[in-house]
């Protein structure tokens, strides 16, 4: 389900993007229930559009019985979801519309959520995971800076991509900062930020989507940044960036990576101990 979603989020991040601009998107993590059972909710919210993507599911099913979610969010904060069972399919082999949500918020949610086949509603209630009081997403603007190189792919031949040596960070309207140290081609040439809580302290840290033209494996990763509470900016974190292509879960306080191992692929749970991340334990995949 997380791949199917990560599928997603690539789509929904296409529209709009230009090279003149760097798109922020939000991911959102709440907990609540629908009526009397517990859930878990995350909602991916960019700025480039009114549209949104997540996914939810319910504590007692566990993450891998997830149901996307998307829709849009109105500027009142009032958000319209279709919810969809990618492991159900109607008469017709199309996915199942399994409910839509009606809620109101950001920092929290409220509203119902509908049986598609009888509508028949529920109450929903949900709470955010970080914290808004301690670091607002609309305080901050986002702008990488990029330029066009030369570099070669996996065939052996040159071509031209975009490139970003250069993150400048705005604090309502005013520089912040200028992260550097980094020289690395863009995904799909899209100049990107995505603000995500990586080490689960509440506030938001970054994270720019990054490609890796040369290969034809592991072609896709990430650049992470941590924000530090003491000195109120971000850093960019090396440990996380020679892991490269990490998914986050707020729920468990954990993040993990696809690796091979001596007897197939493998799964990497990592948990943060202060300020350093280290391997909590190795499952096999069971395809």
């Amino acid at each position: 389900m997380m791949k199917k979603l990560r599928i997603l989020v690539g789509l929904f991040l296409c529209y709009g993007v230009s090279n003149a601009q760097t798109i922020t998107t939000v991911t959102y993590n709440y907990t609540g229930a629908v009526s009397k059972y517990p859930i878990e909710m995350q909602l991916l919210i960019s700025s480039n559009s009114d549209s949104l993507l997540g996914e939810y599911y319910y504590t007692r099913n566990g993450r891998d019985a997830s149901l996307t979610c998307s829709g849009i969010k109105t500027k009142q904060d009032s958000l319209f979801l279709t919810e969809k069972n990618f492991r159900v399919r109607d008469a017709k082999g199309d996915i199942l519309v399994t409910g839509k949500f009606r809620l109101q918020g950001i920092d929290s949610l409220s509203g119902k959520w509908i049986n598609a086949k009888t509508g028949a509603s529920l109450q929903v209630t949900a709470t955010l995971r970080e914290n808004l009081q301690w670091l607002r997403p609309s305080d901050y603007d986002f702008r990488l800076r990029t330029y066009k190189a030369q570099m070669e792919n996996a065939g052996g031949n040159k071509s031209t991509y975009t490139k970003t040596n250069l993150l400048d960070v705005y604090y309502k309207g005013k520089l912040l900062q200028s992260l550097s140290g980094f020289d690395e081609a863009l995904y799909d040439h899209r100049a990107e930020v995505i603000l995500e809580d990586l080490n689960f302290d509440g506030y938001f840290d970054v994270k720019v989507p990054i490609y890796f033209p040369d290969r034809t494996k592991y072609d896709g990763s990430f650049l992470y940044f941590l924000f530090n509470k003491s000195t109120r900016k971000f850093e960019i974190n090396k440990q996380l960036n020679d892991f490269e292509y990490l998914t986050f879960d707020a729920v468990k306080k954990e993040f993990y990576r696809f690796d091979e191992g001596p007897n197939g692929f493998v799964t990497n749970y990592f948990k943060w101990r202060g300020e350093v991340a280290y391997l909590a334990r190795t499952e096999e995949d069971e395809n």
